[in-house]
């Protein structure tokens, strides 16, 4: 090898470096998003659809790209300790989700741990509180970003993409919600 050969490749492993180095610290190492959406059914009902782990696939974003997602549920169903454990067949996820804290009519915390694709333990907060003849429910969504999963998150765009994708869950509950509260209210 040349002394120019060397001095190029130095010259791009230099840089390489230093950019991964600037990445490392612009990358944020944690992702909040908060969504909201309001759904006209009882506070009750919402709350219901929320805390029971059975109700999840009507709902979940994650069961309508893969809809032959294989799940179940264990534990005490509706209250804290419940458990639903899921393993993707299309997008090749594997993991579970545990009621971690409930405040009836108020608030559901879900701790998850995903193994596959890769290793997370995200957190969902929802908020509920009536309004307008409805319910605003608050979804708080956090995760860490340790790296390099934080530089990869970033360069992929996970934030926008993990917005998007909450979103598209609120918006099935609000749709399975206010189905529940229609049939409810025709009987």
């Amino acid at each position: 090898m040349t002394k120019t050969t060397m001095f190029f490749f130095g010259i791009v492993l230099g840089t390489i470096l230093i950019a991964g180095i600037f990445l490392a610290l612009i990358a944020p190492k944690r992702i909040s998003i908060t969504s909201t959406q309001f759904i006209q059914a009882p506070i009750a009902s919402v709350y219901d659809q929320l805390r029971f782990m059975k109700n999840f696939p009507d709902w979940s974003p994650f069961r309508q790209q893969d809809p032959e997602q294989k799940f179940s549920v264990s534990g005490p169903d509706g209250q804290v300790g419940a458990t639903y454990n899921w393993e993707g067949v299309k997008e090749k996820s594997k993991g579970v989700q545990q009621v971690i804290a409930l405040k009836e009519n108020e608030k559901v915390d879900i701790q998850c741990h995903i193994t596959v694709p890769f290793q997370a333990n995200p957190t969902f907060s929802y908020t509920l509180s009536e309004a307008h003849g409805g319910v605003m429910v608050q979804q708080q969504f956090d995760v860490d970003m340790p790296l390099p999963a934080n530089i990869i998150g970033l360069l992929l765009g996970l934030k926008a993409k993990m917005a998007e994708t909450n979103q598209q869950g609120l918006a099935l509950l609000k749709k399975v919600a206010e189905q529940e509260s229609e049939t409810f209210s025709k009987r």
